[in-house]
């Protein structure tokens, strides 16, 4: 078999088995993940770990009289297995599915359809890994650094299939190199580089830019009082803050529940800076546009603009309890391949524009403080630096901010900038993830500071 359709040949068998099962009333839907991925770890520059994934999963979710029951099952690639293992999970999902109360906003697949996407990329040769990724950093060594992460590379499919005919497949052969860069005292640098085409050229350009940040990490720290203070948020700073569209989100079911940090948003009690722009825009090919059901969302929504809320996440549950039209959103109306809209500021003359301030490459610890005024609170994290006369003049100690939303993209936005970064996501727990958000720095003034 070749190798580059395995994972799929897993899924359209796997599909064809289950559905071949089913009796007259029943329905299902299919969700396939897999990967074919190669890793590495590394610890000053050297390899901590490297080795190899090949794993597929299939969850199945069954519908019977207004009842749903949900398993899962591993997808090894050998026929025989996969069939026991398929009609297993098929027979337990029908018992167990008998003995639940009805529901009465189920949701039923009800979408046809064929897709297929396949994003091929050009990856470095798995068998040069420690070579290609490790190399480049030794110039990081003159700055007494050590260069610490992951890189994973390979095949990252999703699959969604149903017995109403729909069938959808996308797959993405790419990279991630997620490194930081310590120094002793502590500090350090974390940056990513990401795509589907390596360029060893841009890696090596990468990772030289880390050099004067980690001389400036060397300074001593510039410990600053509370209080509110001019701040660039670099594009991998504000990716923390994206979720924050999602939980207590612009999904219409929390809009409706009244658990939106959105709502006055919604009812025009409050708006936005005209200058935030935010879509969702599967033109990114970051993750696939087909959700569980095996709905297809529009290539483009947008969902933010002019200050207001011009759009909800609509999933097919939503739609039926409360009588509108879904767009393709997942049950739990999570915001997919976001993308902000770019502004005017010229991200290479950042410092100039912060004049006295902060910049801020990376936050953590995130969380509502409030999401009832759509107050978030975190901390500053690696390189975050006090800027003076548009140069870095300091290293800060950590600080907690607390903000509200509403401020940060309202009366607070200064501007955005013109060039905008993919940000995708690097989790790797049970499987590599998919998804992402292309996003722009942004300027903000008077961003608070509580600690």
């Amino acid at each position: 078999m070749n190798r580059k359709d395995e994972l799929e040949t897993r899924f359209g068998r796997a599909v064809d088995v289950l559905l071949g099962e089913l009796r007259g009333d029943e329905e299902l839907s299919l969700e396939f993940s897999g990967e074919d991925s190669v890793f590495l770890r590394f610890n000053e520059a050297r390899v901590r770990q490297i080795g190899a994934v090949d794993k597929a999963e299939l969850l199945l979710t069954y519908c019977r009289k207004g009842r749903t029951m949900r398993s899962s099952f591993a997808v090894s690639g050998e026929a025989g297995a996969d069939a026991e293992l398929a009609a297993s999970a098929l027979g337990r999902v029908r018992r167990e599915a008998s003995l639940l109360p009805e529901d009465p906003y189920q949701t039923l697949p009800a979408t046809e359809g064929v897709s297929r996407e396949v994003f091929a990329g050009s990856l470095p040769d798995a068998a040069r890994l420690p070579e290609i990724v490790l190399g480049p950093a030794e110039s990081l060594a003159a700055e007494g650094a050590a260069y610490v992460g992951i890189h994973t590379q390979g095949r990252v499919a999703r699959g969604a299939a149903n017995s109403r005919g729909a069938c959808h497949w996308f797959e993405t052969e790419s990279f991630i190199t997620d490194y930081s860069a310590y120094l002793a005292n502590g500090k350090a640098t974390k940056s990513l580089y990401a795509g589907r085409i390596w360029d060893g050229e841009e890696y090596g350009r990468r990772l030289a830019a880390e050099r004067p940040r980690l001389a400036a990490l060397a300074l001593p720290p510039k410990i600053l009082p509370p209080g509110e203070y001019r701040a660039w948020l670099a594009p991998e700073a504000f990716a923390r803050i994206v979720p924050y569209f999602s939980w207590h989100g612009i999904g219409e079911r929390e809009i409706r529940e009244g658990e939106s940090a959105w709502l006055a948003l919604r009812e025009g009690r409050k708006t936005l800076s005209p200058r935030f722009r935010l879509d969702q825009d599967f033109s990114l090919g970051l993750e696939p546009r087909f959700n569980e059901l095996g709905e297809v969302a529009p290539e483009s929504l947008a969902l933010i603009g002019e200050g207001r809320l011009l759009d909800t996440l609509v999933s097919a549950r939503s739609a039926r309890q409360y009588g509108l039209s879904g767009n393709g959103a997942p049950e739990d109306e999570w915001l997919r391949s976001a993308s902000v809209g770019a502004g005017e500021l010229d991200e290479r003359a950042a410092l100039e524009a912060i004049g006295s301030g902060l910049y801020l490459s990376n936050l953590h610890y995130l969380n509502w403080s409030d999401f009832q005024s759509a107050r978030v609170t975190g901390m500053t994290r690696y390189a975050c630096f006090w800027v003076e006369g548009g140069k870095i003049a300091a290293p800060i100690g950590d600080m907690r901010f607390d903000e509200s939303l509403y401020r940060l993209f309202g009366d607070k936005l200064v501007g955005l900038s013109r060039q905008r970064s993919p940000v995708v996501e690097t989790s790797s727990y049970g499987r590599r993830a998919l998804g992402g958000s292309l996003l722009p720095g942004i300027l903000v003034e008077g961003l608070t500071f509580t600690l």
